[in-house]
């Protein structure tokens, strides 16, 4: 007698075997087909495209024999595979992950099924794991017992990926919808909604789960409406195109509003429109500002035109105090320096008087160099001046930076007054730079006459130079190239600014001074400076925590040109006499002076005043 014996084996997976002593086996015609049935079957695995391989188990002997294609996709021998093999060694290429749920779907098929289908990762040869679809059908005997399956493999590993990468971007998409505020929202073909995010839910008043799957008509209670979204989402995919409309909606309230969309198409990654995508805003109450301002329009172009009269009469005013500021605060600040350098004259002169009416001759000569070296410095100083005053185009010379500003100190701390302490760090071997030095000076002044400003009850200027690269300092402006640059940085101890104020700083006519206190135009004018020298401007400043200015300059790698100098003593020319040397001044003293000398040197003179 044939007793069915089914053993559960270690795999989990269930298998048949036969006692056959003094039994009989199962008649070979159950386990033939008819060829109708094997005709179909091999159509339908034809018809099935990407088939990657066919396989027969038998149960009872525990034997599966594949073709050469279904070898290769488990990575196995084809001739093993095709004289037979266990199951178990067979099912050794599937994923650790997938053959636990592999097991049990063929038990349930052994159990009670028919057919089967299942979808795993199986390894091939070059150790990849791929995703394969098999499809199988359990033959029984005449007691219901398997044994025999038959079934094909399927290639399924390129929609798996890309199934992967969908729910990937769903996911990326979803968060991405749930964290902008507003509207947002994505519609497959049909016009069914894909995902849509927090503010979608809110203006249909229902929860997505509502409206996830379906479309405008479908979950809207104004059907009108809803066919006028549908058709412009149709006419949004079709012509491929993005637009931005407005859109009258029906709120759940029973309000209506008005919607700003942005829609466009949605699209793979061959360039083939999916669906739709798109973001709205509530535009109410812009709308009704709108409305608000036209009527507005005409009062306000009035006044507009004003203002701009107004400023432009301003800005003369403004300029013309400049003007005057300039030389208020030049003349105050050198005022000092000149009485020191008169007294020195005069008290000289006094006392060459004194003594030679006494007779005493003996000290004359210490006086008159008292006297000469006064004139000198006060020559130098005007020279200075004259400099500082020019008007035009940049006369840039190769400048000794660290000297430059050695000798402005003192007119700094004179006009910046007592009250500021003036500290200069220079950097040894500091790069020269290709600029105008009168235009370097006027900067320097006006970013300090900034200072002092800032500083109305005292403080500390800090004048700092160092060599540094343009990339580590600030972040390089169009036009402003990279590389190697020396700095110069004025740094003051006073209120500072907000970021606001900072943020308009170069802007002509912007000052935070009271009125009459300053025009604006400084800072401006250092920027526009530093600019046309190929340099940049960068202003660092906190509220209560004082500023930084910080000009680059470019560095020029050429030779020193050498710094105006004090006027130097010259050799007499060679005295003459019998010639005539007209004298013109409109200065009685100078032109006296002048005649007493040239006559000294045995020419006649003549004067006069024009």
């Amino acid at each position: 007698m044939t007793e069915a014996l089914r053993t559960r084996r270690s795999s989990g997976l269930i298998v048949m075997s036969n006692d056959v002593s003094g039994g009989r086996p199962f008649a070979p015609q159950l386990l033939r087909t008819s060829a109708q049935e094997a005709a179909e079957r091999l159509q339908l695995a034809l018809d099935s495209g990407a088939v990657v391989g066919t396989w027969v188990w038998d149960i009872v002997a525990d034997r599966l024999t594949g073709d050469e294609r279904f070898a290769r996709t488990f990575g196995l021998c084809p001739k093993m595979c095709a004289s037979g093999m266990p199951l178990k060694k067979v099912t050794a290429s599937i994923h650790p992950d997938d053959s636990v749920k592999v097991y049990k779907i063929i038990e349930d098929a052994l159990l009670s099924g028919v057919t089967y289908r299942y979808e795993y990762r199986v390894r091939h040869l070059d150790g990849d794991y791929r995703w394969v679809e098999a499809s199988g059908r359990i033959e029984r005997d005449i007691n219901g017992e398997p044994v025999r399956s038959l079934g094909i493999l399927l290639d399924i590993n390129s929609r798996r990926i890309a199934e992967v990468e969908r729910d990937r971007l769903n996911e990326l998409l979803r968060i991405f919808t749930a964290a902008v505020p507003g509207v947002v929202y994505a519609k497959d073909l049909e016009g069914r909604m894909l995902v849509a995010n927090r503010g979608t839910a809110q203006l249909i008043g229902k929860p997505p789960e509502f409206f996830i799957g379906k479309t405008d008509l479908d979950f809207l209670d104004d059907k009108d409406q809803a066919r006028i979204l549908m058709e412009t989402d149709r006419r949004i995919m079709q012509n491929n195109a993005s637009e931005q409309i407005e859109e009258r909606v029906n709120l759940p309230d029973g309000s209506a509003a008005i919607w700003l969309s942005t829609k466009a198409p949605m699209v793979d990654d061959n360039g083939k429109v999916i669906g739709v995508i798109g973001s709205s805003v509530d535009v109410t109450a812009r709308k009704k500002a709108e409305e608000a301002v036209r009527e507005l329009n005409q009062t306000l172009e009035q006044r507009i035109e004003q203002a701009v009269l107004e400023r432009e009469q301003v800005e003369d005013a403004l300029r013309q105090s400049q003007k005057m500021e300039a030389v208020g605060q030049l003349t105050g600040g050198i005022a000092h320096d000149f009485n020191n350098l008169l007294a020195g004259i005069s008290g000289s002169l006094e006392l060459i008087t004194k003594r030679l009416s006494q007779g005493r001759v003996g000290d004359v000569d210490r006086y008159v160099s008292v006297a000469q070296s006064a004139v000198r410095r006060a020559a130098s100083l005007t020279h200075r001046l004259l400099a500082f005053s020019r008007r035009q185009a940049l006369s840039p010379k190769v400048t000794d930076v660290n000297a430059l500003i050695g000798d402005m100190e003192e007119l700094i701390a004179r006009t910046v007054g007592p009250e500021i302490d003036i500290k200069v760090v220079a950097q040894p071997d500091l790069w020269p730079a290709l600029i105008d030095h009168a235009q370097l000076e006027s900067s320097l002044l006006n970013l300090c006459l900034n200072a002092r400003d800032a500083m109305p009850n005292g403080g500390r200027i800090i004048i700092e130079t160092a060599n540094a690269s343009l990339d580590e300092c600030v972040d390089p402006d169009h036009g402003v190239a990279a590389g190697e640059h020396l700095s110069i940085r004025v740094t003051d101890t006073g209120s500072g600014m907000s970021p606001e104020v900072v943020a308009k700083a170069y802007e002509p006519f912007f000052t935070t001074k009271p009125i009459g206190a300053g025009t604006g135009l400084g800072l401006s004018m250092v920027y526009g400076f530093v600019r046309q020298s190929g340099g940049q401007i960068k202003v660092e400043s906190a509220v209560g925590q004082g500023t930084s200015v910080v000009m680059h300059l470019p560095r020029h790698t050429s030779a020193l040109a050498p710094l105006d100098a004090e006027p130097q003593s010259v050799e007499e020319p060679a005295h003459r006499s019998g010639e005539t040397v007209l004298v013109v001044d409109d200065e009685p003293s100078v032109r006296m002076l002048v005649t007493e000398v040239i006559t000294g040197l045995g020419y006649t003179c003549l004067e006069a005043s024009d």
